[in-house]
C-alpha cells in the first residue's frame, strides 16, 4: 500500500487537473457553457475534500492492514471512475 500522503497528493493532482482542463476549455469555447462548466468545476472540488476527509479519517482505525488496504483502494477507485466521469461530462459539452 501506498502512503497515504502520496494518495492525498493523487487526489489533489487528479482534482486539479480537472479544474485546469475546465479552465481550458472555458478560454477556448464561447461563453455558452459557462455555468455548466462551473458546476464541473464544483463538483471536482467536492470530490477532491470528500475524497481528502476519507483518507483523513478512515472507518475503521482498529482494523487490521488487509482491510485498510481494502478501504484505500476503494478511495483510489472511486478517484478514478469520478474523474473519468467529470472528464467526460466535460467533453459531453457543446463546442
Amino acid at each position: 500500500m501506498s502512503s497515504r500522503r502520496k494518495l492525498k497528493k493523487d487526489i489533489n493532482d487528479l482534482c486539479f487537473e480537472v479544474i485546469n482542463e475546465c479552465f481550458v476549455f472555458l478560454d477556448y469555447t464561447p461563453s455558452l457553457n459557462q455555468e455548466n462548466v462551473q458546476l464541473i468545476i464544483s463538483d471536482a472540488v467536492d470530490l477532491r475534500n470528500k475524497l481528502v476527509h476519507k483518507v483523513n479519517h478512515p472507518e475503521n482505525r482498529n482494523s487490521s492492514a488487509n482491510k485498510s488496504g481494502a478501504y484505500y483502494r476503494q478511495i483510489k477507485d472511486e478517484l478514478f471512475d469520478q474523474t473519468i466521469e467529470l472528464i467526460e461530462r466535460l467533453n459531453s459539452l457543446p463546442r
